[in-house]
């Protein structure tokens, strides 16, 4: 796995930044020179298909126009996940940020380091917990027994999908509203594998907001990469409504500018059981 890593690494410097270095993954590993030129030498003798030019004089390998990502998928998002600067993680001193990249984080939610490790680990062993939560409908704190089966990021908060045993249904918990320490109980009975809405598969169909006019259309279609004029996402039908709500299209913009993309229609109504709840 850390061999890997480091391979993405070169990958991923390479492709975005367009020249990499020893220095840079001696930097960024912790490694020694040497050890740096052997990972990046290894690197061209199994993808040899990825070619790089070497500038003696700089000492820098730049990709040629045939070079094609092997062990990553090619995104922006990979880059991130090396330099981004994402002050939620809080790492002092760790030589991965950049000073050309700044990404927006979320307030802080209060979550409990022990509260997440009984959680999966009940996840693992598919253990029912005795949980103290903070309704939000009711404001109170109340007992309840769950089933939980996984861990949810919808890139706002922190969430667990578990059945409730007193709703008797799947729903999601706030992490940051859970108080004291879940307790251990027997086998869960309802697992993930129980769960319907988890378990179902849906299409979210985009298009461009259809008050646009044709050329601010095409730009739409090119900043999302649409084919034939819109976009599909599969998404599980559980997570549907955090989905909607990250690409801010659970709300219409008065402005078709600000609006930007919509649901198609069909689509939207499809999604109606998902949307809410």
């Amino acid at each position: 796995m850390d061999d890997l890593r480091k391979n993405q690494f070169i990958e991923v410097v390479a492709q975005w930044d367009g020249e990499l270095t020893a220095s840079m993954l001696q930097n960024y590993f912790s490694i020694s020179r040497a050890t740096a030129q052997k990972l990046i030498t290894r690197y061209r003798d199994t993808y040899p298909e990825n070619a790089f030019d070497y500038n003696r004089s700089t000492k820098r390998h730049t990709p040629t126009d045939q070079f094609t990502p092997q062990v990553t998928q090619g995104t922006l998002n990979e880059y991130l996940s090396f330099f981004g600067q994402d002050v939620t993680e809080g790492l002092e001193g760790v030589n991965k940020k950049s000073t050309h990249l700044e990404l927006l984080s979320p307030p802080l939610r209060n979550i409990n380091p022990k509260l997440v490790r009984r959680i999966i680990q009940a996840c693992n062993q598919s253990l029912r917990l005795d949980i103290e939560y903070l309704s939000l409908s009711s404001g109170d704190m109340e007992g309840r027994i769950i089933s939980p089966h996984t861990l949810v990021n919808d890139g706002i908060r922190w969430h667990v999908r578990a059945y409730c045993e007193k709703n008797r249904q799947y729903r999601d918990f706030v992490l940051s509203r859970f108080s004291a320490d879940p307790v251990f109980e027997e086998h869960a009975e309802y697992t993930r594998e129980h769960d319907a809405d988890w378990n179902t598969w849906l299409t979210i169909v985009l298009i461009p907001d259809p008050r646009l006019n044709d050329i601010k259309k095409q730009c739409i279609e090119l900043d999302y990469m649409m084919t034939g004029g819109r976009l599909e996402i599969p998404c599980r039908a559980a997570l549907v409504k955090y989905l909607l709500q990250r690409l801010r299209v659970d709300t219409y913009h008065h402005k078709p500018e600000g609006q930007q993309i919509i649901v198609e229609s069909g689509c939207w109504e499809s999604l109606a059981p998902y949307r809410m709840g």
